[in-house]
């Protein structure tokens, strides 16, 4: 009995210092706050700010933590999470801070409401660089939602307007990311970043103009 006791309070241990529990994105609603998303270790970087390369209509916060993160139990390089804010279109070349800590993310946050940034992520950005891994995302996509639309601007991407529950999904292998976006206060007629271009969605019209305004592009701080 004391032997099995010594055992469970080892494995405890390991469990505690090592373990934390694992995050599969596509179970995520989109909606939550992502001080509750970001992992625990503190041995990996993680970034706040803006990323011109990645979505210049956000904020976002990085998680370089391969160990917490996956689609449908297929591992991700990294995942960007993305917060709703207004962002001066003349000012979004990558700027942000690295932090380790929730508490460091919290306080991020706070010094971020002059952005009028909301700390409920609307989507994220997974970075998949394993040409297996992007075959076996792909392959689930499909059977998932069916063979989606062909991307016209690039070679390999897809995407799917998921009316039903919400949400856009854009399928960039050759820019190494899967995009998920609860669009429930998006666009319902274009979508636009810097890997997929701009996609028109059915047969509405897509004023360009009037999108960007909208997503901020064009706000005055």
């Amino acid at each position: 009995m004391k032997r099995f006791l010594l055992l469970l309070t080892i494995f405890s241990f390991f469990t505690a210092c090592n373990g934390q529990e694992k995050t599969d994105l596509l179970k995520l609603n989109l909606n939550e706050p992502v001080e509750t998303l970001v992992s625990e270790n503190e041995n990996t970087n993680k970034f706040i700010g803006t990323e011109s390369v990645e979505y210049p209509f956000a904020i976002l916060v990085g998680d370089a933590d391969a160990n917490k993160f996956s689609v449908s139990e297929i591992p991700v390089k990294k995942v960007y999470f993305l917060l709703h804010s207004k962002i001066n279109h003349h000012n979004i070349n990558s700027e942000g801070k690295i932090f380790k800590t929730i508490k460091q993310l919290i306080n991020n946050l706070n010094e971020l409401k002059h952005k009028e940034i909301d700390n409920k992520i609307f989507g994220f950005r997974a970075v998949i660089s394993d040409e297996k891994n992007k075959t076996e995302i792909k392959k689930f996509l499909v059977e998932k939602y069916g063979k989606g639309t062909k991307n016209p601007n690039s070679e390999n991407g897809l995407y799917w307007n998921i009316q039903s529950e919400n949400k856009y999904i854009f399928f960039a292998p050759d820019y190494d990311r899967l995009i998920i976006l609860n669009n429930a206060n998006m666009s319902k007629t274009c979508y636009w970043d810097n890997m997929n271009g701009m996609i028109k969605f059915g047969n509405s019209d897509c004023d360009t103009e009037t999108y960007f305004k909208e997503m901020g592009a064009y706000s005055k701080e």
